[in-house]
């Protein structure tokens, strides 16, 4: 026991209520007059040009920022990232796997058709024969690959083949916006053309799709406007008549 005198039962000692440090609320940083004056003459600025001059620019944005296509691959992501686990393929960079899979995934390959990319793990062409054996994936992420093989459709043949049973394919690809011959750029897809283009190899009922965007945005991307210049409304008025992107979802029986 201590030194110091103890305290009657019958008479408890008082003790004052720590002093309270106090509390520190931290507001939400509100944008500046001068900084909502800009966001706004941004705006204005980037209205006018779907209208009038020069595309703002012609590599669908991305040297402006994040194009509105990309914004909309993440969101499709974002909903099926449960699906992004165990050992899984991208294409020419691990990025998305990277970030809507993170831990879940155990294994990560990048796919390129030939040795020019050192991010690449497997150099191979998914429309041909290739060395991956049957049955090695639980998730393959293929976002704006369709768009530029000349055989589509041996292209999905070879996914599904080497996805596992109840592996999923999660693909995107664009539906208006610039086409770039240098990048061998083919085909534009419609939500129902991804849909039978994927369901003659993984079956019906084993397919899901989405079109994200609208004419407002699809025309916008072609101006060379970024996701930051469309109101949220805009962005998330979905019309399958005008997308601006087409994404699916497949699963191997």
């Amino acid at each position: 026991m201590s030194a110091t005198t103890s305290t009657p039962i019958s008479k408890p000692a008082f003790r004052a209520p720590p002093a309270k440090a106090p509390s520190i609320v931290e507001m939400p940083t509100r944008p500046s007059a001068w900084q909502r004056l800009r966001t706004r003459l941004r705006f204005v600025k980037s209205r006018l040009r779907m209208m009038f001059g020069p595309p703002l620019s012609t590599r669908w944005g991305l040297d402006r920022g994040r194009p509105a296509h990309r914004y909309y691959i993440e969101l499709f992501l974002k909903e099926f990232a449960d699906d992004i686990q165990g050992v899984c393929l991208e294409f020419a960079d691990r990025n998305y796997l990277d970030r809507f899979g993170g831990h879940a995934v155990t294994l990560a390959d990048v796919m390129h058709m030939d040795r020019s990319n050192p991010r690449a793990t497997v150099i191979g062409d998914i429309a041909a024969a290739n060395d991956i054996p049957d049955n090695t994936y639980d998730c393959i992420i293929c976002t704006h690959v369709l768009h530029v093989i000349p055989d589509v459709d041996a292209a999905v043949r070879g996914m599904n083949r080497i996805l596992r049973p109840g592996g999923v394919l999660l693909c995107a690809s664009p539906t208006s916006g610039w086409c770039d011959e240098a990048q061998g750029e083919l085909w534009r897809f419609t939500r129902l053309g991804l849909e039978q283009a994927l369901e003659q190899v993984f079956g019906q009922g084993n397919v899901h799709t989405r079109a994200y965007g609208n004419s407002i945005v699809a025309a916008g991307e072609i101006r060379g406007l970024i996701a930051d210049e469309f109101t949220h409304r805009e962005l998330h008025e979905h019309d399958a008549r005008c997308p601006a992107e087409v994404c699916g979802r497949a699963v191997k029986s």
